[in-house]
């Protein structure tokens, strides 16, 4: 049988075969080969007490440190606290874009947050797909809505933003949530494991909460090609193959200055740069 992995715990995976759940353990040789996500699609043979999974189908992508597969939509959720990381936002992006994944940013928790708060939190993303939302509101849930539908979609970002509330929000599920922790401003992470719903006309993926989030596979001079602007402006830089770091004469460096790039997020851009020309 074909079917669909829609929740790892350990070594136990939870696989869907039409109608029809069956719990189910990898073959050995699968397991060395490589990690299965929820996402995965996979061919199982009955078996007692559980199915084995005997194969894994060719993935259209994967997001390794979240550990799903075959995603349309990932949507990123910042909040006023905690603090958001946006170097870590930053990167989920580049590697949304890496694998062809359409990213989605959504500030939740409007209810607690100015407007000049999420304004500012939010200036480097004008030309994303943003949404504003709060769970406790239910203020722009409807945009979540029209999002899942037809998608596979994977809430994404820091413990505690809101990300299973949301899901809960939007449904039924009654998941259970996380705390924040207000002496350190740091999330609880409630969500144990990787799990998804079918929700609103499509899938939808709650992941654990992170605070570190490395794209290894890409070298710092690769950076530069997945942050579109950046690419445009790069004609008109004096090296054809300008990083946008140290190279004199650099467009990009000139629209920071004169305020038509943000600031922001140039310098976590060279936040990020440094550290893959590290490695």
């Amino acid at each position: 049988m074909e079917g669909v992995v829609t929740k790892v715990i350990s070594n136990r995976y939870t696989v869907k075969c039409e109608d029809q759940k069956y719990i189910a353990h990898a073959r050995g040789r699968i397991k060395l080969d490589k990690d299965i996500f929820v996402g995965d699609r996979v061919q199982l043979i009955k078996s007692k007490p559980y199915a084995i999974i005997d194969k894994i189908l060719p993935r259209t992508n994967e997001l390794s440190r979240l550990a799903v597969a075959n995603v349309d939509v990932v949507v990123i959720v910042i909040a006023i606290v905690p603090t958001p990381d946006l170097v870590l936002v930053d990167k989920i992006i580049v590697k949304c874009h890496k694998e062809g994944i359409r990213p989605v940013i959504c500030y939740n928790k409007t209810d607690l947050a100015t407007t000049q708060q999420i304004a500012l939190t939010t200036a480097g993303y004008r030309s994303f797909d943003l949404i504003k939302v709060s769970a406790s509101t239910e203020e722009g849930l409807s945009s979540l809505d029209e999002i899942i539908e037809n998608n596979v979609v994977c809430f994404a970002g820091q413990s505690a933003v809101g990300k299973t509330s949301l899901i809960n929000a939007i449904s039924d599920l009654n998941l259970k949530t996380g705390q924040l922790s207000y002496k350190i401003s740091r999330g609880k992470n409630t969500t144990r494991h990787v799990e998804s719903y079918e929700l609103k006309g499509g899938i939808v993926i709650d992941t654990c909460g992170f605070s570190m989030f490395d794209i290894n596979d890409l070298k710092s001079n690769e950076l530069k090609y997945y942050y579109d602007d950046y690419m445009i402006e790069s004609f008109n830089c004096k090296y054809k193959d300008c990083n946008h770091i140290n190279e004199p004469e650099c467009a990009v460096k000139k629209k920071v200055n004169e305020k038509k790039l943000n600031r922001g997020r140039y310098l976590r851009y060279r936040t990020i740069y440094k550290e893959l020309d590290k490695k």
